[in-house]
């Protein structure tokens, strides 16, 4: 009934401006032009006299008679499009008349004819809409039916008038076979036909308007007849089609975000948790890459250095996971706008993260102030997607205007690559589709994203590439305007104004994720310093071989050789030297080397009971950063240590409130009993040495202690002591930033001290050194040298079953950072079991022997 009386307000507009105004004209106004032919006197009179209100109504009336005119052609002209082609005429950039006449005549078809022609829009699978200067593009296929007959071969539709949207395979395919990834079929059945341009049918990407394309025994093809395309014979025109208008209009208001969802740092970062969660699992492979190359005995103390941005969102992601305990957040985002499997994840609104699949849209192309900030955003979350790995692409020509000073290829992770153009860039995602195509094997594939400027020449070639991929996992991130997929506004504050028509609707109103340039360069960095190193640029010394090296040269002096002895007698006198110096008894006992433990022991006859559980998590950080600094700690370190990212104002309340439950903790697990653990004075904080007794504190002065070590025997006592009181990471299995420079240090200390009494006992007890390494290896699982040393004392011990295992215990832990061990220790393994295979072959030859005397 609405589309009934929509035609008939139509019919009785075009009535009206068709017939009603001509004939207005001739009533009212009358005929403007005179009955005769003018002479130069009259004319001469009119052109000099002043205006009268006879000659402006006449002049008015011929302008209005000559767009009369052009109007009522229009009006023929699409009401012959509407007759011929069933379907609503097409609105071209030709001014107004022509889309005031193709909307009456449209509305008038559709009130008229609606039933059939909405047949005729479902049928076709790619359906074109005006909608003002945008389109809609709608998938919706329904079966063959009666308005769609068998079709064996296809023509190739010219370029959309309006979006200059090309057609490619994938299309063909949609409106053909009802599936576009079926487009491979249709490339079979053509390859190697003659085109227009004079080469062989050989890429999908490169088809012309007007070919012809056999198509498969089940295609089909809607009853109505297709616009009529140019001759085959033409070479396909060059000039650029006006692109629709996305400027700002009727945006909704900005979205306040809020919630657990994104991350905020300054103005040029805004981020989703997801990337910082990423970012924080590369910071810590980055950072046990960077420690296995560690040199025991070097001395070396430098840690991997972290970027501000690194360092912040390391933090987001533990405050996060923090948060969690409390109240889990939702792990998928509130808007699917495709398949869970392949989201991107592009920003907020009201409050939930918003994901896009790439592929299904067949490219998102962004424009405006923020769409740079937005790309760089969204090329990093790609880079870190899970469970799969997404490759990224991008042109050397425009990496310098979306990577900035992250261009140069050395430093970019091996999921990003420059390609020399776009071009090239092209024929690796074609030859990767069709590779996927072509494969026997079927599943889901890693995506493969292609971030470059919108082209000007190549347009046609990447919307085919990115329609054929659809299916195949390969998709396009286009800075720049995109009518064949979604194309959105970002304005400078990162809010999404205006998209067009379709799934891109929903961006609308969205806080898009964004990343400065310089933020871009250390992420990209992180990200190349977690991937799998070189294998030439690794470390090939070992610690065995540099003693084998001193050792052959002279022989040990003799209070060396009698150091096992000497080292245990040194540390147990080292040992009661360090309980003598301190407070008979500290009935408040503290681990901090491994897992956190605190203990409670009234008195000395009395039993000790663990109170770990009295302490919150909060609060044992606390009670961590306190034992690890013996001398006391600034309440300037303590804020910045525990509380990084809060105002001053908020940190002095925080570490106050933290000190009295500190405080209130201990007193309630001691019942009472302890009340002064905590000093205060001169704006320090320290634990009270006397009635607190701290792990970490006896392995600080034995580190002191071979510092100052003025002979051998001194220096292998501390050794001893530096690895007796090593138990464990320090606090390990707390989370926390801060802690990580001190705790490689520790661990660093302990791997000399290692090494150091593996150089003196190697020659005279190599099971003692082998026992030694074995704690190193716990010290530090993913150092390859120390397996390394291992597996040669395993030979010389004769242990020769035990070095497989070894290689084999290297290769699992290497696998958990994504790496794999060195050609150098598989074919130290091989050579360290080839030595006895001579022995071992002559044995099996003697024994076969006196097997066939004894046959």
């Amino acid at each position: 009934m609405a589309r009934l009386l929509r035609g008939l307000l139509a019919a009785a507009l075009l009535a009206a401006l068709v017939g009603g105004l001509p004939w207005a004209l001739t009533r009212f106004i009358g005929w403007p032009l005179p009955d005769h032919v003018p002479t130069s006197a009259e004319i001469q009179g009119v052109l000099l006299g002043p205006m009268t209100a006879t000659f402006l109504l006449d002049v008015l009336a011929c302008i209005s008679w000559s767009v009369w005119a052009l109007f009522t052609v229009d009006v023929a002209r699409c009401a012959i499009e509407a007759a011929r082609d069933l379907r609503a005429p097409a609105v071209v950039a030709a001014g107004p008349l022509r889309r005031v006449a193709a909307a009456l005549v449209g509305a008038i078809l559709i009130a008229i004819a609606g039933h059939r022609l909405d047949h005729s829009f479902a049928a076709s699978p790619s359906v074109q809409v005006a909608a003002g200067p945008q389109i809609v593009e709608t998938s919706a296929v329904l079966p063959i039916a009666h308005d769609r007959i068998p079709a064996k071969s296809v023509v190739v539709l010219a370029p959309d008038p309006v979006t200059g949207v090309h057609d490619s395979l994938w299309r063909i395919a949609q409106r053909t076979l009802g599936d576009g990834n079926r487009w491979p079929e249709i490339f079979e059945l053509n390859k190697g036909k003659p085109q227009p341009n004079g080469g062989a049918f050989q890429r999908p990407s490169l088809i012309f308007p007007g070919e012809e394309f056999q198509l498969p025994a089940d295609a089909a093809v809607p009853l109505r007849a297709e616009p009529t395309p140019p001759p085959a014979a033409q070479a396909p025109s060059t000039r650029q089609v006006p692109e629709p208008d996305l400027s700002p209009r009727d945006a909704p208001p900005t979205t306040e975000v809020s919630g657990p969802p994104a991350f905020s740092w300054g103005d040029e970062l805004f981020v989703g948790l997801g990337l910082a969660s990423a970012v924080s699992a590369a910071l810590l492979i980055a950072r046990r890459r960077h420690r296995r190359r560690y040199r025991p005995g070097s001395g070396d103390r430098t840690d991997l250095p972290v970027a501000p941005v690194v360092y912040q969102l390391r933090l987001a992601h533990l405050r996060a996971e923090e948060d969690d305990t409390d109240s889990p957040r939702p792990t998928a985002p509130e808007d699917d706008l495709g398949e869970q499997d392949s989201l991107l994840s592009l920003g907020i609104r009201d409050g939930r993260e918003v994901a896009l699949d790439l592929a299904a849209a067949r490219g998102l192309g962004l424009i405006g102030e923020g769409a740079a900030a937005a790309t760089r955003a969204l090329l990093v979350t790609a880079l870190t997607m899970a469970p799969m790995t997404t490759r990224v692409i991008v042109p050397t020509d425009d990496a310098a205007a979306l990577l900035g000073r992250s261009s140069d290829q050395a430093s970019l992770p091996t999921g990003l690559r420059l390609a020399s153009d776009l071009e090239a860039a092209l024929d690796e995602l074609e030859a990767e589709t069709l590779a996927r195509a072509t494969s026997p094997e079927k599943g889901t594939w890693p995506p493969i994203l292609l971030v470059a400027r919108t082209p000007d020449q190549n347009r046609r070639r990447l919307q085919a590439v990115l329609d054929n991929g659809s299916g195949f996992g390969v998709t396009g991130l286009l800075l720049g305007q995109w009518p064949a997929g979604v194309t959105a506004y970002i304005r400078g504050d990162g809010t999404v104004s205006a998209t067009n028509p379709g799934i891109g609707e929903r961006l609308r109103g969205s806080a898009m994720f964004r990343l400065g340039e310089d933020h871009l360069t250390d992420l990209l960095a992180l990200l190349h310093q977690a991937q799998p190193s070189d294998e030439t640029a690794r470390p090939t010394y070992s610690t065995l071989e540099i003693i084998g090296t001193m050792s052959d040269s002279a022989t040990p002096p003799d209070d060396l050789a009698h150091a096992p002895q000497a080292g245990a007698e040194s540390a147990n006198a080292a040992s009661h030297a360090d309980h003598d110096g301190e407070h008979p008894h500290a009935p408040f006992r503290i681990s901090v080397l491994g897992p956190v433990r605190m203990w409670w022991q009234p008195g000395p006859e009395t039993a000790e009971s663990e109170i770990t559980a009295a302490f919150q998590p909060r609060i044992r950080e606390l009670l961590v950063f306190l034992a690890v600094h013996p001398d006391g700690v600034s309440r300037e370190a303590l804020i910045a240590a525990l509380w990084p990212a809060s105002s001053p104002e908020k940190t002095t309340n925080a570490l106050n409130t933290s000190l009295t439950r500190l405080r209130r903790a201990i007193t309630t697990a001691t019942d009472g009993a302890l009340s002064d653990a905590v000093l205060t004075g001169e704006g320090r904080y320290r634990l009270n040495p006397r009635l607190v007794d701290v792990d970490y504190h006896h392995f600080a002065a034995a580190v002191s202690q071979r510092r100052a070590a003025a002979s051998q025997h001194d220096r292998i006592a501390a050794y001893r002591r530096i690895v007796d009181r090593y138990t464990g990471p320090l606090a390990d299995g707390l989370s926390t930033e801060w802690i990580e420079t001190a705790r490689e240090s520790i661990r660093r200390d302990a791997i000399d001290a290692v090494a150091a009494l593996a150089r003196t006992l190697v020659e005279h007890d190599p099971q003692q050194t082998l026992d030694l390494l074995e704690i190193a290896r716990a010290f530090d699982p993913h150092n390859e040298l120390i397996y390394r040393d291992i597996m040669r004392l395993q030979e010389r011990l004769g242990q020769l079953d035990a070095i497989p295992r070894t290689l084999t215990l290297l290769t699992t832990r290497l696998a958990e950072i994504d790496d794999r061990p060195t050609p150098q220790a598989i074919a130290l393994a091989e050579r360290l079991r080839r030595r006895h295979d001579g022995a071992d072959e002559s044995l099996d030859d003697e024994r076969a022997r006196e097997r066939r005397r004894a046959g």
